[in-house]
């Protein structure tokens, strides 16, 4: 009768999902079962409640451990971390590192003392054990990718590390650590070691990057060019090594296609915007003014000292009067101070007709309404050339639209080269047939 009746609750764990050993060896000293065969119960049912009872007490102490290390430990390192006068703690702090190693001894618990809890079916420790090994692997992933995290913004604050590429590191290292925690879940789900997996994956990922290298690069590229926000439809960018000069349409793949302003498509290598040199014009679009860079060149026989006359004749220029008072009283304390002989004009400092009139286009720019006042006016010099002096308007015309933007940098150099022979000035002109004839029809 004994044997038949061990043979059906055999037959009812099995039904269950359990697999129940002979009793002989299960632990008759256990605490839990000791207490549970003072009720009478069969010992199936002993087995059972001794399994629940024990993995209950297991997971309220992981709990409570767990509760303990976040709110009273953590709690003391918070403090410790805002009278600390170093930083790198605060990082780590805020990336929360700390607390995701507090979750680490929850896990821990609960894998040291699983055996003991299912010492009466043995048959589960096994895999109970892997998946709480895959967990740990998890959080420990979790563990570097933040410390990874915090320990990219402290070396941010260094000195030596300001112009690294430190993000790129950083996304190098984040890469890696979960790229090999995969495979380390692959490792201890197959049994298989994790060099032999690196190894393999080695070979294959060989052979696999020969045969499809142009859509590889073509979507590591892709990703780059999300990643670090290169390109987005609707961008105009400017790509003078392929003739490229329209507006983004699509970002496939492999390709990025660009509508030109004469209507036709290009079609550019996504590969091309990480490794080639390229404009894109977003910020001006963002910022809603466009820059004007142009140079109209001076003849150098032209420029020259200015006289009382040049002077009286000049002020009746009312955007320079200003200047003229201004520079005026500071040249002649400088020329007193220094003693300077003003017979010759070369000794001191003197006016001269080029500088009068960059104050007068500087002047002239910033009271025009179509140039911003909120970004940068210059009126410079270029280094100086076979052909004259280059003076380069330097501004930005608040409005981005093709037609206004060239009808504004045409106003503004139609006015200014028309003032210049206010100045004395003469602009240079290449010579033309008629003028190497003496000006006389032929």
């Amino acid at each position: 009768m004994f044997s038949l009746y061990k043979s059906c609750c055999v037959l009812k764990i099995n039904l269950l999902g359990f697999y129940l050993y002979p009793m002989e060896q299960i632990n008759p000293g256990h605490w839990t079962r000791a207490f549970f065969d003072q009720s009478g119960l069969s010992d199936l049912w002993i087995t059972i409640l001794t399994v629940l009872a024990d993995l209950a007490v297991l997971l309220v102490i992981s709990f409570l451990a767990d509760i303990f290390v976040r709110k009273i430990v953590v709690g003391i390192i918070q403090m410790v971390v805002k009278r600390s006068k170093a930083t790198w703690d605060d990082y780590f702090f805020k990336e929360r590192v700390f607390q995701a190693i507090a979750h680490l001894i929850p896990t821990l618990i609960i894998r040291t003392f699983l055996p003991i809890v299912f010492q009466d079916l043995p048959k589960w420790v096994a895999p109970l054990d892997k998946f709480l090994v895959l967990v740990l692997i998890y959080q420990f992933v979790v563990v570097v990718t933040r410390a990874a995290r915090a320990a990219a913004h402290v070396v941010e604050d260094l000195e030596t590390f300001k112009d690294k590429p430190l993000q790129t590191l950083l996304s190098v290292t984040l890469f890696l650590s979960w790229l090999i925690g995969s495979l380390a879940i692959v490792s201890v789900l197959t049994n298989t070691s994790l060099a032999s997996i690196l190894g393999a994956l080695a070979g294959a990922t060989a052979i696999f990057v020969l045969i499809f290298q142009d859509a590889i690069n073509g979507l590591l590229a892709n990703f780059q060019i999300v990643l670090y926000d290169l390109v987005k439809k609707g961008d105009w960018i400017t790509f003078e090594k392929f003739g490229v000069d329209g507006d983004v349409v699509s970002i496939d793949l492999t390709t990025v296609k660009i509508k030109n302003f004469d209507n036709t498509i290009s079609s550019i290598p996504a590969k091309a915007f990480v490794t080639d040199s390229f404009v894109n014009w977003r910020g001006m679009r963002l910022a809603k003014v466009r820059r004007i860079k142009r140079s109209m060149v001076i003849d150098l026989e032209s420029v020259a000292f200015l006289t009382d006359a040049d002077l009286v004749e000049l002020r009746k220029i009312q955007r320079v009067n200003a200047y003229l008072d201004a520079r005026e009283l500071e040249i002649a304390e400088y020329n007193q101070k220094l003693g300077a002989d003003k017979s010759s004009p070369v000794n001191g400092r003197h006016l001269t007709n080029l500088g009068v009139f960059r104050a007068y286009a500087e002047s002239y720019l910033k009271e025009h309404p179509r140039v911003s006042n909120k970004h940068s006016i210059m009126v410079r010099q270029l280094a100086i050339s076979g052909e004259g002096i280059p003076l380069e308007i330097y501004c930005f015309a608040n409005t981005i639209a093709f037609e206004e933007y060239e009808s504004v940098a045409a106003d503004l150099f139609d006015h200014l080269i028309a003032a210049v022979p206010s100045f004395g000035i003469q602009l240079f002109q290449a010579p033309t047939a008629q003028s190497m004839r003496g000006g006389l029809p032929s």
